[in-house]
């Protein structure tokens, strides 16, 4: 019989017992011929996420594994205690308030990975859905090929991937990764950065997995102002972290954020909310449109065709 494991899901929870059925339902959907872990990491939630998930294992005891300690660890080192956890030749990241909405996604990915040995991360186009308003986006991207090789140059200058829930990893790159990355407070983009250092991104164009934005989330409950500037912050950091390699990416991408910055906070410089929103268009990164497009009305998107 064979023993090795293919892949593992890194199911990362904490506090996501509104979500965490409609997520681990979606794993068990996938639609996979070959032998596969879920590994749940669950920092220390204080809501019913962890007694959901116990039933769940009670149906698949031999598939589920609990990683469950005596204190919070913090996201980043609980993504790091998850990851040295699995045991597959590749890992697809799964955070407890999304879900996958394709049974066949970690098929396609796995498969794009299996036949590209230059790609370290394979990665599928998202749905950002917002809670408060019910309102549903698609990520926009240009390319409607079958999948598509980025660099690590390209991330660089727009952190296209937007959230770990769509990623798959191979394992013995992630295993590679130093102790001091998993120091950062807000590090998916980061993360990827370094992986993205030890081969090509593959992209998958098919949506296949929902990104939500609700009022227990960290990031999704600052506003627009706040998250230019946490961004801003952020690129400093990685930027000296990575030994200014990619300063002119870096310096490209930060540049646009001051930009738009700049006009959230003198909003006499702009008359109308049209001039906003081309700034929109013209500054900030595809995966920031789409959270925008969950508040601004559709009229004024269409008019200046913000895709």
């Amino acid at each position: 019989m064979n023993n090795i494991i293919k892949l593992s899901v890194l199911l990362v929870t904490y506090n996501h017992e509104k979500y965490i059925k409609e997520a681990m339902d979606s794993i068990l959907l996938q639609q996979l011929d070959y032998d596969y872990e879920i590994v749940v990491a669950d920092d220390c939630s204080t809501d019913d996420t962890l007694n959901i998930i116990k039933e769940y294992k009670k149906q698949y005891p031999d598939k589920i594994r609990i990683l469950d300690g005596e204190k919070n660890l913090g996201i980043t080192k609980n993504y790091k205690r998850g990851f040295n956890a699995c045991k597959g030749e590749y890992i697809a990241v799964l955070e407890g308030d999304d879900y996958w909405t394709s049974p066949q996604k970690l098929n396609k990915q796995v498969n794009v990975l299996d036949n590209n040995k230059n790609c370290v991360l394979a990665f599928n186009r998202f749905t950002v859905m917002d809670v408060g308003t019910k309102r549903y986006n698609i990520q926009p991207w240009p390319s409607q090929e079958p999948f598509q090789l980025v660099t690590v140059t390209d991330l660089v200058r727009d952190n296209f991937i937007g959230n770990f829930s769509t990623c798959v990893y191979r394992a013995d790159i992630i295993r590679k990764l130093d102790d001091s990355l998993f120091e950062f407070t807000v590090y998916d983009w980061m993360l990827n950065i370094v992986v993205a250092q030890f081969g090509l991104i593959a992209y998958v164009p098919e949506v296949m997995s929902v990104y939500r934005l609700h009022s227990s989330g960290t990031w999704s409950n600052k506003n627009q102002v706040e998250k230019i500037q946490d961004t801003i912050k952020l690129i400093d950091e990685y930027n000296a972290y990575l030994n200014y390699v990619y300063n002119l990416e870096f310096t490209e991408h930060k540049n646009r954020l001051l930009q738009h910055l700049n006009g959230l906070l003198n909003p006499a410089e702009r008359t109308t909310k049209e001039k906003a929103v081309i700034k929109v268009k013209e500054y900030l990164p595809p995966f920031v449109i789409v959270l925008l497009k969950s508040i601004l009305p559709p009229k004024l998107l269409n008019r200046f065709k913000v895709k």
